[in-house]
């Protein structure tokens, strides 16, 4: 409120605050739907990140890959990994994918993360809010096969306790929270609980 005011004073053309809306929508895109601001994994999150990758060729997701900074950093440090990120905002879409330009086993794709399945990778990586945590596991839950990764930055899943969790030795004092599918997901009560709670309210 204070930089609009500020702003009206200086008497500026109309179509400004057109254009800074329309820069700010395809940076954020619609936030007030997907519940998730954009968010940027810094350089020692990929670090962390890089110390839970498997030994050998694996394939490795990132839903909502911001400006790609992750995926370029640790397709550079694993070029035995296959590297894929999602992203549904235009700016950050493009700014990944021009960042990940020449790098073979990284791509980027523009869309919904939602609607990316996650059968056949070994590595899920999301940095993304508390509001779609339910709705993330129950997602991992249907998608991935039991051994497989799924690792959530900042944000755990309510009422799931993490298997693991790594400290990341940076300012904002970054937590991953990993998980792992269950081989029995019918036998197991956290998982029931946490797909009713996914599950929309009427």
């Amino acid at each position: 409120m204070p930089l609009a005011i500020a702003l009206h004073g200086l008497d500026l053309p109309t179509n400004f605050y057109l254009i800074v809306f329309i820069s700010l929508l395809l940076i954020f895109w619609r936030t007030d739907r997907s519940q998730v601001p954009l968010y940027f994994s810094n350089v020692e999150t990929v670090g962390a990140i890089a110390t839970l990758l498997p030994e050998t060729d694996f394939r490795f997701v990132d839903l909502g890959c911001g400006n790609g900074h992750l995926l370029n950093r640790l397709a550079r440090m694993r070029p035995d990994g296959q590297f894929l990120g999602v992203e549904h905002a235009p700016l950050p879409f493009l700014w990944a994918k021009l960042r990940n330009l020449g790098q073979e086993n990284c791509q980027i794709r523009f869309g919904d993360y939602w609607c990316q399945n996650l059968d056949g990778f070994e590595v899920a990586y999301a940095f993304l809010s508390p509001a779609p945590m339910p709705r993330l596991w129950m997602k991992a839950h249907s998608e991935m096969t039991p051994g497989t990764l799924l690792i959530s930055n900042s944000f755990p899943i309510p009422g799931i306790p993490a298997e693991q969790v790594i400290s990341v030795p940076d300012r904002r004092m970054t937590r991953l929270y990993c998980y792992h599918p269950p081989t029995d997901k019918a036998a197991n009560p956290a998982y029931s609980q946490a797909i009713e709670s996914a599950r929309p309210r009427q």
